[in-house]
């Protein structure tokens, strides 16, 4: 925002809400650092609030029970007036938000490829991604959380089993290290906000996987600013990023016609592929699609683009 947009403010002081894991306090900073850029004036205050998805960890996010588990707690405080904005990591965003409450900017989108995880032993050689995973022995241990992650996982290596791993980056890694797996699959956004591979080298092997062999998760590697925009919409929109905006509405669209959530076996990539162009890829179940279109029908492909994989599942189902 440029000087003569902006307004002084006065000594206020913005109550921003996050998890308390190194990962959110990282993107928090990231979208702190963000708003002092575009408001000078502007004090922050960080807020740690506990989620149900933070308390329940030995069952998988499906299982938890309710939509939004890393995100309820935030709503209440921001309709409640405890909190000013909530920071998330936009995949964790239940498809419809609180009334009164809505998304008032998006940081520009970090790199969405998962991550496969490996411990580096002695003399450990070399070795891409595609040959880790036909690598892995009969019954290999391999962790993740997320049912889009094993359908992937599984086409890769089919003869490894893929199981749940719950936990903060760190917390899993610590897993991955002391033998309890065999490999993780974790998202390179994460792992590069937090410096992992520069800093953990020595001691893990991280091979990025392409996105046309396993599509991200809707809105992977896009932090999220939620809020009251009768109270901080302008504020916070000062830092909205144009293209990631457009990605991450499209995505979510996606999510909403699936009528899925962040733990479903769904998958959305929205991105740029020329000037006023957007290619969307789209995945429920293990059915793909993709297709372009210009970004004033975003809505539309995705809409279209979905009703045809529903389509194919309740084929298949017929057919048998």
């Amino acid at each position: 925002m440029n000087g003569k947009g902006r307004e002084k403010m006065g000594g206020r002081k913005l109550r921003i809400g996050t998890r308390g894991s190194r990962l959110a306090l990282a993107q928090t900073d990231l979208a702190a650092k963000a708003l002092h850029a575009a408001w000078p004036e502007l004090e922050t205050e960080i807020v740690i609030l506990r989620t149900k998805g933070d308390q329940v960890q030995d069952r998988p996010l499906s299982q938890v029970g309710q939509k939004g588990v890393f995100v309820s707690e935030f709503e209440t405080a921001l309709l409640e007036g405890r909190i000013d904005l909530a920071v998330h990591s936009g995949k964790d965003l239940p498809v419809r938000l609180a009334e009164g409450l809505d998304i008032l900017a998006v940081l520009p989108r970090a790199d969405v490829r998962d991550v496969l995880v490996l411990p580096r032993r002695s003399g450990t050689p070399g070795i891409g991604w595609e040959r880790a995973f036909a690598s892995f022995p009969e019954g290999a241990v391999i962790g993740t959380g997320s049912l889009r992650r094993r359908l992937y996982g599984k086409r890769l290596a089919p003869q490894a089993s893929f199981q749940l791993i719950r936990g903060n980056v760190d917390t899993r890694l610590k897993k991955l290290e002391d033998g309890g797996y065999d490999g993780i699959i974790l998202a390179k956004a994460g792992l590069d906000r937090l410096g992992i591979p520069e800093r953990e080298g020595k001691r893990f092997i991280f091979l990025p996987i392409p996105v046309d062999r396993f599509l991200p998760a809707a809105c992977q590697g896009i932090i999220a600013v939620e809020g009251r925009p009768d109270r901080n919409g302008r504020l916070a929109g000062a830092i909205d990023d144009r293209l990631t905006r457009l990605a991450f509405e499209t995505e979510r669209r996606a999510l909403r016609d699936f009528g899925a959530d962040c733990s479903a076996p769904a998958a959305a990539y929205c991105r740029a592929f020329m000037p006023g162009q957007l290619r969307l890829s789209v995945m429920y179940g293990g059915r793909e699609l993709s297709r372009t279109a210009p970004e004033e029908e975003r809505f539309a492909l995705a809409d279209s683009l979905c009703a045809q994989v529903k389509k194919t599942e309740y084929q298949d189902e017929a057919d048998r």
